[in-house]
């Protein structure tokens, strides 16, 4: 089964998605902040909940099995160079890169059209790269 790099239209997809996830967290975390400060939260809890929320939601989701939401709903996979799931440490490594990169804007994103094999700016700083997963055969029964 061959995989192929994953083009920018749909990873622009995934992202829109994902950030519909990013949303619900981000007022999740509000929630929580108030509840544990017992009425209006202090900036600086809120802030914290939501980088620790929307962080954790991207590297879990890369660490564990290289999808995010908005990646399985478009079929992507990230993966290492070589294609080889991508570890605990390259999740957050490829996480750091993508704030230092203001990836979250989907500015960066058309950095792909730059390499041969679709590589962000931010996929190349971390050795990863998203591939496209071949649509299941229908089984025949």
């Amino acid at each position: 089964m061959q995989v192929s790099s994953a083009p920018i239209w749909k990873r622009l997809l995934a992202l829109i998605y994902d950030g519909l996830v990013v949303t619900a967290l981000i007022l999740i975390s509000g929630l929580v902040a108030s509840v544990i400060a017992q009425g209006e939260a202090p900036a600086w809890l809120t802030q914290m909940l939501i980088v620790l929320s929307v962080g954790g939601y991207f590297w879990w989701s890369w660490s564990r099995g290289g999808k995010t939401a908005g990646m399985r709903a478009w079929r992507l996979r990230l993966v290492g160079l070589e294609g080889e799931v991508i570890t605990n440490d390259v999740a957050f490594k490829r996480l750091v890169w993508c704030v230092a990169t203001l990836a979250p804007t989907g500015i960066t994103l058309f950095t792909g059209w730059l390499s041969p094999i679709g590589q962000t700016v931010y996929d190349r700083l971390s050795n990863t790269r998203v591939v496209a997963e071949p649509k299941p055969e229908k089984s025949t029964q």
